[in-house]
C-alpha cells in the first residue's frame, strides 16, 4: 500500500510546511514501509543510538520520586532459567502464555494458597480427644520432656492426643488441585485519538477599530463585511444582545494602526479571551470523550490511551499583538492547561471506565530566556542590539486516572514532556514566512552562536527570527533549542522527579516523541532524551506532531516497540491522508488526522517495516464513514446521562470539526511485566533508597 504520495506540490507545501523543514510532507518516492525525513538541519554532532545489551538483566527502576540517578543493587540472580528476553540487536520473540518458574509467585489477585487442595483448604478442623492419664504417667512425661512431635500434649494431669485424620470417602469425589498461577503476557490497548487542525486554528479574539468616537467591527454573520457604530455605548449593546466577548473593556489592548495613523485597534483583553479559548478546548476534549466512549467503552481494553495533536490548546500567534501579552500568556497557558488535563481525568474514575492515561496534545509558549543573542541589522529587521531571545516551552500533560496509594506501584499525579527541537513553523503567523535561520552558520563564524543546550549538549542553539503577528509588526527570536525538562509531580504540584515515569501500567512503558524531536532527537536514539524516561525500552510509541510523518528509519535499532501511534495536527502530514487507488489510477484523499503503524521485524532480511492499522469498526484506515467518531461543537450537546458534567463548560466559540478513531492493540508484554513478588521487592529497595 502506498502512503504519503502524490500529494499536491506547490502552495500546500509552502504553506503547511509542518515539522520537516523542507516542506512537512512525504516524497513521492516513499512508501508506507519506508519514509525518510527530508528534513534539512544545520549540521550537528551525529549521536549515535545506544544499543541495549543482547542479554539485559533485570532492571529495578528508581521510585518516581528519587531525584538521584543511582540505581539499586539488583536481587539475587534466580536459580531457575530466567524469563525470555528480548534483545535488541535480534528480532524479539513474542511466546503465548506460559506458566512462570515453579517459584514464581502468582499475580497480584490470586491467593497465595491457590495452588492447595481445594478439599484439604475447605476441610474442617477436627476436635481434639481428651483422655485420662495415670499420674505417674503424666509426670514421667514432664519430667523427661519425651512428647509427641505433633499428637499429644500434657496439661496437668491430663494427656491432650489429636485424633488422627478419617480416610477420605470412595463415595466423596475428590477435587483437582487448582491450577497454578500463570503469568500474563498480552494486554489489550485501546487507543482513542481525537483528530483535529490544530495547525490552523480559528482566531476569536474580540476586535474592534476607533475611528474618532465610531466603532467598526466584522460582521460576525458575514467576516467580509462590517459593522460601524455610532458610540461605544450601542457597540455594547450590540455585543450584549448578540451575547459576543466585547473588545472594548476596562483592559483592552489599544495600539495604533499601522496602517492607519487616524485608527485605533482594541483587542480584548488578552487574559479572558485565553481563559474563555481554553474554556473551548477543556470541553471539547470532554465531548469527545464521553462520545467516544458511549461507542466503545474504554472497559473493554486492559488499559486505554487517549491523544490529541500538537497545538491542540493553542490560539493562533497573530491573536497576540505585543511582547507584553507573549510574556503574560505564558504561566496562564501551561497552568489553565495542567488544569483542565487534570480535570478531565477526574471525570472517567478508574472503577467506572478502567484504567485510562491521558496524553492530551500540547500547548506551545514562549518565555523570555536568560542570554541575549546580538544580530546584526540584515538577519532581522529590528532592534538588532540587546535582543532578548525566547526559549520555547511546548509541553504535553500527562495524566491517568490509576492509584496513586498503590504500595506495589508508585506513580506521579501528572507529568510533562517537553518538546526539544523548534521547528521553523511552530512559531508564526499564518500570513507570514516561516521562521528565518538560515544565517545561523554566519552566526557561529562571528561568534555569536548563543551557545550548545546543557539539557542536550549534541546540539547547537541558535536564534530563528520569527514574526507572530504581520500585522502588529510583532516578531521576536527564539531559540533553535529549547531547555524545558521532563518533569513529574504529586497531587499537590510539588516537584518529585527530573524524570518521566513512563511505566505508569505496570508492564507496559511509553515513549513520547513531540513532532521535530522524532526526527532530530526522538527517544529511540538520542540518549539525553531517553535518559529522561524512566524506562528506555518501551512498548508504545507516540508521536504527537503538527507536520511530520512516521518512518521506519526510526525503529531500525528498536525491536522492543511493537506500535506507533501517530496523531497529527496537519492534514497533509497524515498516513491516513491519502492513498493510492490501482482501480483508477488516482490518489484518494481522506480527512483523517491519525493513525497507527504495527512495527513489523523481519529477522530473515534484517528489515523493519510499518503496517497501517485499522480502527475499530473501520475497512481501513482510509475509512472516513465506519469508525469514525463525529464530535458535536453545538450548543445542544447533552452528555449521557451517567457522565459527570459537572463543571464542564460550554462551547462558546466557533471551533474546527472534531473526531474519535478508535484502535485496539494486541501488546506482548512476556518480558516486562512483572508477578506481584516481583513488583513488591523492587518497591521495596526503591523506596529504602528514597529514604537514604
Amino acid at each position: 500500500m502506498m502512503g504519503c504520495a502524490y500529494l499536491p506540490a506547490t502552495s500546500l507545501l509552502a504553506v503547511l510546511s509542518g515539522c520537516n523543514e523542507d516542506n512537512g510532507l512525504a516524497s513521492d518516492s516513499e512508501t508506507i514501509t519506508a519514509s525518510p525525513s527530508t528534513f534539512d538541519l544545520p549540521s550537528e554532532a551525529v549521536v549515535e543510538a545506544e544499543v541495549p545489551p543482547s542479554t539485559p538483566s533485570l532492571s529495578i527502576p528508581l521510585p518516581p520520586y528519587a531525584t538521584t540517578d543511582v540505581q539499586p543493587s539488583l536481587p539475587a540472580p534466580s536459580t531457575e532459567s530466567p524469563p525470555t528476553t528480548v534483545p535488541v540487536t535480534h528480532i524479539p520473540e513474542r511466546p503465548e502464555l506460559i506458566a512462570p518458574p515453579a517459584e514464581s509467585a502468582p499475580d497480584k489477585g490470586v491467593s497465595p494458597e491457590a495452588g492447595k487442595s481445594q478439599s484439604a483448604a475447605s476441610e474442617p478442623v477436627k476436635p481434639l480427644v481428651v483422655q485420662s492419664a495415670p499420674p505417674t504417667a503424666a509426670m514421667a512425661v514432664a519430667s523427661t520432656g519425651a512428647v509427641s512431635p505433633t499428637t499429644q500434649a500434657v496439661v496437668g494431669n491430663t494427656v491432650l492426643t489429636k485424633a488422627p485424620a478419617p480416610s477420605p470417602s470412595l463415595s466423596e469425589p475428590v477435587k483437582p488441585p487448582a491450577p497454578p498461577a500463570v503469568k500474563r503476557t498480552r494486554m489489550n490497548v485501546g487507543i482513542y485519538n481525537l483528530e483535529y487542525n490544530s495547525f490552523t486554528q480559528i482566531s476569536t479574539r474580540s476586535k474592534a477599530i476607533f475611528t474618532g468616537w465610531a466603532v467598526t467591527i466584522n460582521d460576525p454573520k458575514d467576516p467580509q463585511k462590517t459593522i460601524t457604530f455610532e458610540s461605544t455605548d450601542k457597540y455594547l449593546k450590540y455585543a450584549s444582545d448578540n451575547k459576543m466577548p466585547p473588545a472594548i473593556t476596562s483592559d483592552s489592548a489599544r495600539i495604533a494602526d499601522p496602517k492607519d495613523t487616524t485608527k485605533t485597534l482594541v483587542y480584548e483583553a488578552i487574559e479572558t479571551y485565553l481563559k474563555r479559548a481554553l474554556d473551548n478546548r477543556f470541553a471539547l476534549f470532554y465531548r469527545a470523550m464521553v462520545t467516544a466512549f458511549k461507542k466503545h467503552p474504554p472497559t473493554e481494553f486492559d488499559v486505554s490511551f487517549f491523544t490529541a495533536p500538537e497545538f491542540y490548546w493553542n490560539v493562533p500567534w497573530s491573536d497576540f499583538v505585543n511582547e507584553a501579552e507573549l510574556v503574560k500568556s505564558g504561566d496562564l497557558y501551561l497552568d489553565t492547561v495542567t488544569r483542565n488535563a487534570r480535570a478531565l481525568i477526574s471525570k472517567f474514575p478508574e472503577k467506572k471506565y478502567g484504567k485510562i492515561v491521558l496524553l492530551p496534545g500540547t500547548v506551545a509558549t514562549l518565555a523570555k530566556a536568560s542570554h541575549t543573542f546580538y544580530v546584526n541589522q540584515k538577519y532581522i529587521e529590528t532592534t538588532p542590539i540587546g535582543k532578548p531571545v525566547y526559549n520555547a516551552r511546548n509541553h504535553l500533560v500527562c495524566t491517568h486516572n490509576l492509584s496513586l496509594d498503590d504500595p506495589l506501584h508508585r506513580r506521579p499525579a501528572y507529568m510533562i514532556w517537553p518538546k526539544r527541537m523548534v521547528s521553523s513553523i511552530d512559531y508564526k503567523d499564518s500570513t507570514a514566512g516561516n521562521c528565518k535561520n538560515d544565517d545561523w552558520d554566519k552566526a557561529k563564524k562571528d561568534g555569536k552562536l548563543l551557545t550548545t543546550e546543557p539539557t542536550n549538549p549534541n546540539k547547537w542553539v541558535y536564534p530563528m527570527g520569527c514574526t507572530l503577528n504581520s500585522d502588529t509588526k510583532l516578531e521576536i527570536l527564539v531559540a533553535k533549542v529549547s531547555s524545558s525538562l521532563a518533569e513529574s509531580f504529586d497531587t499537590s504540584g510539588n516537584l518529585i522527579s527530573s524524570k518521566f515515569q513512563n511505566d505508569l501500567i505496570e508492564g507496559l512503558p511509553f515513549g513520547i516523541d513531540i513532532c521535530l524531536d522524532y526526527m532530530s532527537a526522538n527517544v529511540q536514539s538520542d540518549k539525553y532524551r531517553m535518559a529522561q524516561l524512566d524506562q528506555r525500552y518501551f512498548k508504545l510509541d507516540f508521536v504527537i506532531s503538527a507536520g511530520t510523518s512516521l518512518s521506519t528509519a526510526n525503529y531500525a535499532d528498536t525491536p522492543y516497540i511493537q506500535y506507533a501511534i501517530h496523531n497529527e495536527g496537519i492534514l497533509p502530514s497524515s498516513e491516513s491522508y491519502h492513498y493510492w487507488d490501482y482501480t483508477t489510477g488516482n490518489a484518494v484523499k481522506r480527512d483523517l488526522y491519525s493513525s497507527i503503524w504495527g512495527i513489523e521485524y523481519d529477522k530473515r532480511n534484517n528489515t523493519v517495516s510499518g503496517e497501517l492499522l485499522t480502527p475499530l469498526d473501520a475497512r481501513s484506515t482510509y475509512d472516513d464513514i465506519r469508525g469514525v467518531i463525529t464530535v458535536d461543537k453545538s450548543v445542544s450537546f447533552i452528555a449521557p446521562a451517567d457522565a459527570d458534567s459537572q463543571g464542564i463548560p460550554n462551547i462558546l466559540d466557533a471551533m474546527n470539526p472534531a473526531k474519535v478513531r478508535i484502535w485496539s492493540l494486541d501488546v506482548d508484554v512476556s518480558d516486562t511485566v512483572k508477578n506481584a513478588d516481583a513488583v513488591a521487592a523492587a518497591n521495596t529497595k526503591s523506596v529504602v533508597q528514597f529514604i537514604k
